[in-house]
């Protein structure tokens, strides 16, 4: 891949990847200010709820995670090749742990999870998959009236495969993951070199 192409598809995947970060710090960050905010974040912590249901920190720590690795990655401590099977690694926990989130998991952690009701049972992945995206994404392009909470899943679910694949892509074919050094970090060290000259 050309440098130029390869500078465009960083720069899209950057905003993918940015973007994910966003909803899931948002999702996180109001959801641990609800909590603040209703004298309930010690006994979030204290108690079980943080085991049970994880997202609020879960969420707040992943997406500061990405953005510590974005930041790594600019400033030549994180080679593009390591970023990007982070990058990668991080976007498949993601779309992994929500399938098992609404399959095995049933909404909770250590058998603690919330209340499913008869009618929100699921037959299986493909059930899920059906029920948790499907639906509600058709029924976006439809004026279905849905939960925003239901539309944010959707579009973050979209978004991060097309983070995974994207990352996956430059992964294979972006030239610099041959060249071991960072050229971001280079570029700082050629300004040194000029100054000192």
């Amino acid at each position: 891949m050309e440098e130029s192409t390869a500078r465009k598809l960083r720069f899209g995947t950057l905003q993918v990847v940015g973007a994910v970060a966003v909803i899931h710090l948002v999702v996180g960050v109001a959801e641990l200010a609800r909590l603040g905010r209703a004298g309930l974040l010690g006994q979030y912590f204290a108690g079980e709820q943080a085991l049970s249901q994880p997202e609020p920190w879960l969420f707040t720590l992943a997406a500061l995670a990405i953005l510590a690795g974005i930041l790594a990655t600019s400033a030549g401590a994180l080679d593009y090749r390591r970023a990007y099977v982070l990058g990668i690694g991080v976007m498949v926990v993601f779309v992994v742990g929500w399938l098992a989130w609404h399959s095995v998991l049933e909404h909770g952690l250590s058998g603690a999870g919330e209340v499913a009701s008869a009618d929100h049972s699921h037959g299986g992945l493909g059930e899920v998959v059906s029920s948790h995206y499907i639906d509600p994404l058709v029924g976006m392009f439809t004026g279905a009236d849905q939960p925003g909470q239901v539309t944010l899943a959707v579009v973050s679910k979209t978004l991060e495969v097309v983070a995974a694949v994207l990352l996956g892509v430059l992964l294979a074919l972006d030239p610099r993951v041959d060249d071991p050094d960072n050229p971001v970090a280079r570029m700082g060290e050629n300004v040194d070199n000029a100054e000192s000259d």
